[in-house]
């Protein structure tokens, strides 16, 4: 079923739309989550509750694209799962991943406008990047895959990817205090 037609499922309220949701988007919640996540359990219900939100948001919102909205869903829920599992002492597989991006990132905007530049800044300046650092940068960062697992989807050695990276974060930080995002 097209995402045309699950997205009209929704807006009629019909609650096949969740199971036609969970038939093509299923597997890659649940990949998502899993990168972030280490309990199947926290996995299970992140997806489940992306299931939840997404049938909340729509209608009214009518997303361009089905997969990454829901995408985006579970990795927000999983980042908040996450957040909450560190401030109970529970360790997380992306606490290094995160670390290692923190130093290039500016102090966190408490308003809504604050989170909107810097996501058009973020999004702006990965398009700026060549294709293979954009490719390194989101799988690191976004899908929270390890340099190993990302160097041999990629086919190349870690220490490319390793060097890819650091030189997209110092160059993401240069462009932050260009741009005066930086504090």
């Amino acid at each position: 079923m097209s995402d045309t037609q699950i997205i009209e499922l929704f807006f009629r309220r019909a609650e096949e739309a969740i199971a036609h949701l969970l038939e093509k988007y299923g597997a890659m919640c649940c990949s998502i989550a899993r990168r972030i996540l280490w309990d199947e359990q926290d996995i299970e219900e992140c997806v489940n509750d992306t299931w939840l939100q997404t049938w909340n948001a729509i209608p009214p919102q009518r997303p361009a694209y089905l997969g990454s909205f829901v995408g985006r869903i579970t990795r927000n829920l999983a980042l908040n799962r996450l957040t909450y599992n560190r401030a109970q002492r529970r360790d997380s597989t992306l606490v290094e991943t995160f670390e290692e991006l923190n130093n290039s990132l500016p102090e966190s905007g408490n308003t809504v406008a604050d989170k909107v530049i810097f996501h058009d800044f973020l999004d702006r300046f990965l398009r700026r990047q060549s294709e293979e650092h954009r490719r390194y940068f989101l799988r690191r960062y976004w899908y929270g895959m390890s340099i190993l697992e990302i160097a041999q989807e990629c086919g190349v050695g870690e220490e490319k990817v390793k060097s890819a990276l650091f030189r997209t974060r110092n160059k993401l930080r240069k462009a932050m205090e260009e741009e005066g995002i930086y504090v």
